[in-house]
This record gives structure tokens, C-alpha cells and sequence, in this order.
């Protein structure tokens, strides 16, 4: 025992005095000091597995960043500071041929993601005040997104301390420990965080993202946060935008949509034949944005900022604020008559429709109409307009020119959509409560008929109808289906299910 304790003894002075020359260097070098039955043992540890780096990857990543060190994890830290993330193909195949950069996103400033022609891609850290992430999925073009999810990060990847991955990034991370959550919208303002509709390819050329020209439908689910294109007339999903906030009014001009993004007080703009996001109009804090309308040119947008009782109005193009005139409590849905001179704005809680002129934007006066008013349809010569009363269970027939009420229809139980066709001198109107729509005529406004919808399609929202007047597209407040109404046989023709509920429809034409 005496000579155990004494072999002990030695052991502790040895490490004492060779720790700081020996130790350090044995655990440098994987070796790792152990005690045995009073012995001293050194145990070579497996080193940690460390990224081979292709070294065409190396010249690559030199001639696109301004790179300052790559580290052991294959990371690379540049010397502006900023830090991109590798990931590696799927295959696990590393070409050590000449590799170039196949695309950069976005074109403008630093590119926040980087694909190779040999698979690898690089993301940027994005960096804010208590966290670090990258650029979400729907961020990125179509066309880049299949090649981002077909890679992963390397077992050895270094993550950056308060780091976490977007969701729709999860098969990304495979053996990785990281967390996981869904990001909080970012500020689409930045022209730098989103490319309007470029993107660079490996000549380091500008080139255009790929043109959708196909004709197509967007639905916006407010209950969900998220908006989708669908194709037409398949009604099949085409891509799906979550917007993390309250989409409600949409408007179409000059090639963009707008969605008005009610609890998140912005505007957001979305370019449907690429289907990308092109940014976004913020509003004041607490402004409510209910709806959003625009002049067909794309000159002047109108924004119901509900809280505010009043009618913001945008120069298009520069989204430079004008103006904000004041309207009736609570402003909300907005329409804009054909010719472009008036502006019709819902104030649902008063039973009042305010008119606005498009030329001064001066406010024109007031129409009285029924309780809780839901939606709003403008005749083709913009002399009329009929708004459904959801409360009152009837349509208010408004003569614009005169600025009065010139008739009520009575309808069934909650109407909400409203549509009408001026050429077939025929109205829609969405009965919510009776699960049906009944179509009447514009001239005696007597009901013609009343279609009873299916069980797919319950509770219905909104009506569109579409430009050859042979179809209305009926959204659905309470199941995942929209609807494709014949008006001439007056059955539906299509029920589509979308995987979401559905407020507002809006026809996107064929790109010219």
C-alpha cells in the first residue's frame, strides 16, 4: 500500500510540473493522460473528424468572397466580417476539377446564398441583435431551392453560438445539433435580403429569373398567415408564400401584387410570375392595414388603414407615401371603379360606404348602406355599385353618379362575396349562413336561381369573376377547397382542395 501511494505521489509531481509543457500537447495531439493501477497511461484519442475541402472548392470560394480565412469546419469567415455555412452534396462527391459558382442570391451586396457547380452551396449568417440565422426557403427563387435541400451541413460543422435554422431548412441539418424554429418575418424592404428579379449565374452575369407567363389565381388564407397560387383551370397549388402575419385585401397592377399584411402593418409586394417576394410598404405601429387597392397603371396605391380612419396613398413604383386623407371609422374593403376616377371604401362597423376621387384624392362624401357590409362590386360603366350586407341579409344597389342608394335586395342568410356581370346583366351574391349562392338579375333585381354549394365548399367568402364571364371562383372561409362555378350550366365544374382555408381570390392575367 505504502509503495502504491508513493508511486501515486510521483504521478500527481509529474503532472504538476510537466502540464503546462507536456499535457497541453498530448491533448493537442489527441493523447489522452489516464491512471491505471497506479500507472501512468497515455491512450491516443481518434482525432475529430475534420472537412476535407476540395482544393477546387478553395479557388472558388476565393474568386467569389472576399475571403479572409476557411476554417477546419469548412466555414468561411471574410474579411468584411461575415461568416457563410457549407453544405455539401448529398452524394457525398467532391469534384477536384476546375469548380466555378453556377448562381448567387441575391445579385445586389453580399449574396446570401452561393451555389457551385460541383453541389456544394454556402449560406450567410444573418445576424440580428439576440439571434443568428439564414435566408428561409421561400426566400429563394424557385429554380435554387431543389439544389439548397439536395445538400447538407458536414458532421463537423462549428454552429454559431445563438443560432437556430429556419423550419423550412429542417432536412438540411440531418445529424446536426441546432434549433429549429420558425423565423419572424423579415424587413423585405432591403433590397440587399431579397433580389427583385435577378439572380447571377457563373459568368458572374446578370440574367433574368425564369418567367411564369401562364395565366394564374392567388388566395389569401388570413387564418393561416399564408397566400397561394393556384393554376387555372386545374386549380392545382402552384407554390405556397407563408407571410408569418394576417394577409387580407390583395390588388393586382402593373405585373405586381400587393397584400395588405393586417397585423404585421405592412404592405407585402410579390411578383406572381416569378413568385418572388419584391418587399414590402411599412406602416405606422397599430395602423390596421384591412385592404389595399390600386389604379390599373400601378401609379397610386390605396391603403385602408383601419385604426388610423384614414386612406393612405402611395406613388407606385417608389412606394413613396402622398397623402392620407380621412375617411368613415374603420375603413376596409376598397374598390376602384373601371374608369379609375373613384375610390369606394367599406366602413363596416357605420354601414357607410365613403368615395374618395382618384384625380385629388379629395373625400367626396358618404353612402349610407346596410349593417356590417362585406363586399363590394362595381358595374362595367362604373355607374353602379352593389355592397352585400352581411347583418342585414340584403345588397345595397348604389347609384355612384347621383351618390345614393336607389335599391336593397333582399338575399339569404349572411351574404358575404359579391360579384357581377354587366355584359350578362346577372349579379352572384354568397350566402355564408345558407351555404349557397344566388344569382339575380341586374335590371328588375329579382333572384333567378340559387345554387346550394356542396359540403366542400362550406361557408363561402369571396366570389370572382373571372374575365371570360364564363366562370366565378368561390373561396371557402371554413374548409382547405376553392371552387370553379360554370355560370352557364351553373354547376361547378372543379373543387380543388388547397390545403388551407380561403378569404379573398384575385385573377392574375397571362404575362405579356
Amino acid at each position: 500500500m505504502k509503495k502504491s501511494n508513493h508511486m501515486g505521489n510521483l504521478i500527481s509531481k509529474f503532472l504538476s510540473i510537466m502540464a503546462p509543457a507536456v499535457l497541453l500537447e498530448t491533448f493537442t495531439l489527441g493523447i489522452v493522460p489516464t491512471v491505471l493501477c497506479g500507472a501512468l497511461i497515455l491512450s491516443i484519442a481518434p482525432p475529430a473528424l475534420a472537412l476535407k475541402l476540395p482544393v477546387s472548392m478553395e479557388t472558388a470560394l476565393q474568386e467569389a468572397l472576399p475571403v479572409d480565412r476557411i476554417r477546419l469546419d469548412g466555414a468561411v469567415e471574410t474579411k468584411t466580417g461575415e461568416l457563410y455555412l457549407p453544405l455539401l452534396p448529398s452524394t457525398g462527391k467532391s469534384n477536384e476539377k476546375k469548380t466555378s459558382l453556377k448562381a448567387a442570391f441575391p445579385a445586389q451586396g453580399a449574396p446570401e446564398f452561393l451555389l457551385f457547380d460541383n453541389g456544394w452551396c454556402y449560406l450567410k449568417v444573418l445576424r440580428s441583435r439576440n439571434e443568428q440565422t439564414v435566408l428561409a426557403l421561400e426566400e429563394l427563387p424557385p429554380q435554387l431551392r431543389k439544389s439548397l435541400l439536395s445538400a447538407q451541413f458536414p458532421s463537423d460543422l462549428i454552429v454559431p453560438e445563438h443560432f437556430f435554422l429556419p423550419l423550412s431548412l429542417k432536412p438540411i441539418a440531418r445529424t446536426i445539433a441546432v434549433t429549429i424554429k420558425q423565423p419572424p418575418a423579415r424587413n423585405l424592404d432591403k433590397e440587399k435580403n431579397l433580389a427583385e428579379d435577378k439572380i447571377i449565374d457563373n459568368g458572374g452575369e446578370h440574367i433574368d429569373t425564369p418567367i411564369n407567363k401562364e395565366a394564374c389565381i392567388l388566395i389569401t388564407s388570413p387564418a393561416t398567415g399564408k397566400v397561394s397560387l393556384l393554376s387555372f383551370p386545374g386549380l392545382s397549388k402552384i407554390i405556397e408564400f407563408p407571410t408569418e402575419g394576417t394577409p387580407s385585401g390583395i390588388a393586382f397592377a402593373s405585373g405586381k401584387v400587393y397584400i395588405a399584411d393586417q397585423s404585421k402593418g405592412r404592405i407585402l409586394k410579390l411578383d406572381p410570375y416569378r413568385r418572388i417576394f419584391l418587399g414590402q410598404i411599412n406602416l405606422p405601429k397599430h395602423s390596421t392595414p384591412k385592404d389595399v387597392a390600386a389604379l390599373p397603371s400601378g401609379k397610386l396605391i390605396y391603403v385602408s388603414e383601419s385604426l388610423f380612419n384614414d386612406i393612405a396613398v402611395f406613388e407606385g413604383g417608389i412606394d413613396k407615401l402622398l397623402l392620407r386623407t380621412k375617411v368613415n371609422s374603420y375603413p376596409g374593403r376598397m374598390a376602384i371603379t373601371p374608369n379609375g376616377n373613384l375610390l369606394l371604401v367599406l366602413s363596416v362597423p357605420d354601414g357607410k360606404v365613403s368615395l374618395l376621387s382618384t384625380q385629388d384624392q379629395r373625400y367626396l362624401g358618404v353612402i349610407k348602406v346596410g349593417s356590417l357590409p362585406n363586399g363590394i362590386a362595381i358595374s362595367a360603366d362604373s355607374h353602379m355599385a352593389y355592397v352585400s350586407n352581411r347583418v342585414s341579409n340584403t345588397v345595397s344597389v348604389l347609384d355612384l353618379i347621383h351618390q345614393t342608394v336607389v335599391n336593397n335586395i333582399n338575399t339569404g342568410a349572411g351574404p358575404t362575396g359579391i360579384a357581377v356581370d354587366s355584359d350578362n346583366n346577372r349579379l352572384y351574391v354568397a350566402n355564408a349562413k345558407d351555404n349557397s349562392i344566388g344569382i339575380y338579375n341586374l335590371k328588375t333585381c329579382r333572384k333567378i336561381q340559387e345554387i346550394k354549394l356542396p359540403m366542400e365548399l362550406d361557408f363561402p367568402g369571396s366570389l370572382t369573376l373571372l374575365p371570360d364571364k364564363k366562370y366565378v371562383l368561390v373561396s371557402s372561409e371554413s374548409t382547405d377547397a376553392v371552387g370553379l362555378l360554370n355560370t352557364e350550366s351553373a354547376s361547378f365544374e372543379k373543387i380543388a382542395s388547397v390545403g388551407h382555408n380561403s378569404d379573398l381570390c384575385l385573377w392574375i392575367p397571362a404575362h405579356e
